[in-house]
């Protein structure tokens, strides 16, 4: 190992230090972990852990109105889009107007699509039981808890950014 090669490594070295201490670069490499593992499983269907989900936000009776997805998803309306069109090309969902508003369009899973939206959610609960079992429920009601503290935590900071923003010449 030559200095540069030294030198790099201790640099990389320090970054794992630091990246250990803020939470936010965990939360990152955990979904950066489950995201991989997700699209694992869903690469033996030919789809995505995206699409997926997507599949998991459909109402299977009524269809979901196309607005409530990307909220639902925390997705891009564009990158929400191709993967919407994708999807309707592979035969998974079909998009259905509301019978008074013609602005309105529903997304509806096609019988292909249920059937889909079945086995992600197979892997969604099997993944889910198999972290619950791996800790104790005190540990898992902590962990929840700070999860669904995170977005009011991060909507605060927003607000201080943006009125620190306002008080700069």
């Amino acid at each position: 190992m030559d200095d540069q090669d030294l030198q790099t490594y201790h640099q990389q070295d320090e970054f794992a230090k630091v990246a250990d201490a803020f939470l936010v670069y965990k939360v990152r490499s955990v979904w950066h972990e489950i995201a991989r593992m997700y699209n694992e499983m869903a690469s033996e269907y030919n789809s995505s852990m995206a699409a997926g989900f997507i599949l998991l936000t459909i109402n299977e009776q009524k269809g979901t109105p196309v607005t409530k997805i990307a909220p639902r998803m925390g997705m891009e309306p564009n990158s929400l889009s191709r993967l919407l069109k994708s999807m309707q090309e592979k035969g998974l969902i079909y998009r259905r107007k509301d019978g008074t508003d013609n602005r309105k369009v529903y997304i509806c899973l096609t019988d292909y699509g249920s059937e889909m939206r079945k086995q992600a959610l197979k892997g969604v609960y099997r993944v889910n039981n198999l972290i619950y079992k791996q800790f104790t429920p005190e540990k898992i009601a902590a962990f929840a808890e700070v999860m669904n503290a995170i977005p009011q935590a991060v909507n605060l900071v927003c607000n201080q950014l943006v009125q620190e923003q306002k008080h700069k010449p």
